[in-house]
């Protein structure tokens, strides 16, 4: 029998602190993120940006909790390390973390990501390739932090019975850093367009013999960061705003992302999840948008693999929603990003009485979106066809609260790095009638974005490629 972690102890309630207004709350997550090893800035921008009321920024947890394959390791704050070992590590945070705290406001609880290949804990007939760079997940320990409440502007400081008030006041009087140098040297792509093409080929073959309808296969594109990678975020945040605004930063590994897509949240027992499939580029006038949005409505190839992923949410919904809650509220509306247009719905369901945050995201994990369909199949032809793993690409990153509620957005223009080491990856639907031509094509306006971030930080003289 395995020994198990101790149970995290915690009052019911937290306090609320309300200590500012109108505070450059970014400013002071630079502050932060100068300090601190281990700390987090989570924020929704852009044209929907609604979907989260609140900005969040956690610095120096108490724990790190982190996977590889059958061993979860429980580090604290000195350094000090315990492992324990399970046939699934990720259901062991289960054992550990509360889920009763009496809040709607977030309550802190563990904060990070997933990767892909933590679908291993999920399925058991899976063996997906683990990355070198990242683990299969990590997550900090937060029992407090500072939340910005962007309709009122105040900024709002947590906590159970430990408080760092005083630290977090000194924080916000303290001048707000520089940002250092950065460059940002490509590498090199783990797919050249005739090997993309290849790939493309085989899954229009898998298809024609039964083994799937879908499949997103795809490549990265790998960098050396050499210097402050606050840069990048700084300028996700005006080049490309999105709902999903992520700096997750572990010691030498960051996450830093400007997600169009939610994976999944929970909300006092509703869930919903938000698929996008289907990609267009943005027009250079209203007219011109509305232009490209009625040709991929009108795309029978786009409809058909959007469709197919909406039944493929609302059956990962199903499984951990009430009988007969689960509902496709909006069908096929288009959402506008900073680079491209894409086919959007929402899916959402009541969680059963026997489920809870872990199991309900573990059943939507990861978003048919980043696999394609029938999953399971899918994610063994992707694991043959993409020559290293994936990573959090395509995973999860966001938090598991302990008030029971969870919100993970997709990883997905994303800068994965790790020390000096980085890359980006995106993905293509590929079905029956693809074009390789045309999904190459596609690949690179999804890659648009970051590309423009990144172009910014090249070695002097080095034009863009």
């Amino acid at each position: 029998m395995y020994k198990k972690p101790a149970k995290i102890e915690l009052p019911r309630k937290p306090h609320y602190i309300t200590i500012g207004a109108d505070c450059d709350f970014f400013g002071l997550f630079k502050k932060i993120e100068k300090k601190y090893d281990n700390c987090f800035y989570l924020e929704s921008l852009g044209e929907d940006s609604h979907i989260a009321r609140h900005s969040i920024i956690g610095f120096d947890p108490e724990q790190l909790f982190y996977a590889n394959d059958t061993t979860l390791t429980i580090e604290a704050r000195d350094g000090s390390r315990e492992e324990y070992q399970s046939d699934n590590p990720y259901y062991l945070l289960r054992d550990i973390v509360p889920q009763d705290v009496i809040s709607r406001k977030y309550a802190g609880g563990l904060t990070g990501y997933l990767g892909y290949d933590s679908m291993n804990y999920f399925e058991s007939s899976l063996k997906l390739q683990s990355s070198e760079m990242f683990d299969a997940f990590r997550f900090g320990l937060f029992k407090d932090g500072l939340i910005l409440d962007k309709m009122t502007g105040e900024v709002i400081y947590f906590y159970y019975t430990d408080s760092r008030l005083e630290l977090v006041k000194e924080l916000i009087a303290a001048e707000i850093p520089e940002n250092g140098a950065l460059t940002v040297t490509p590498t090199g792509e783990t797919m050249t367009k005739e090997e993309h093409k290849a790939a493309v080929l085989k899954v229009k073959q898998d298809i024609i013999d039964g083994k799937i309808f879908q499949t997103e296969v795809g490549f990265k594109k790998r960098f050396k960061l050499s210097g402050d990678a606050i840069n990048i975020y700084q300028q996700l945040r005006e080049i490309n705003p999105s709902p999903q605004m992520y700096y997750v930063k572990f010691g030498e590994q960051r996450l830093i992302g400007a997600s169009p897509e939610l994976l999944f949240r929970l909300r006092q027992g509703e869930m919903e999840t938000f698929p996008l499939a289907g990609t267009t580029l943005r027009g250079k006038t209203p007219q011109e948008d509305t232009a490209l949005a009625r040709t991929l409505l009108n795309d029978p190839k786009e409809i058909a693999e959007h469709n197919m992923i909406v039944d493929l949410h609302r059956n990962d919904i199903g499984r951990v929603a009430q009988f007969g809650t689960v509902k496709v509220r909006s069908l096929m509306d288009i959402k506008r990003f900073s680079h491209v247009q894409h086919i959007a719905s929402e899916i959402v369901g009541i969680i059963s009485d026997k489920e809870d945050m872990f199991s309900a995201l573990a059943s939507n994990f990861p978003a048919g979106t980043l696999t394609g369909a029938p999953k399971i199949e899918a994610m063994k032809i992707i694991d043959d066809l993409e020559n290293d793993g994936r990573g959090p690409y395509g995973g999860a990153v966001g938090h598991f609260s302990f008030n029971g509620d969870c919100t993970f957005a997709i990883p997905i223009r994303t800068v994965f790095a790790n020390g000096e080491d980085a890359y980006v990856q995106t993905c293509g639907g590929n079905v029956y009638d693809s074009n390789p031509e045309d999904e190459y094509e596609e690949i690179r306006r999804k890659f648009a974005g970051t590309k423009k971030v990144l172009d910014k930080f090249l070695p002097q003289g080095q034009e863009p490629a």
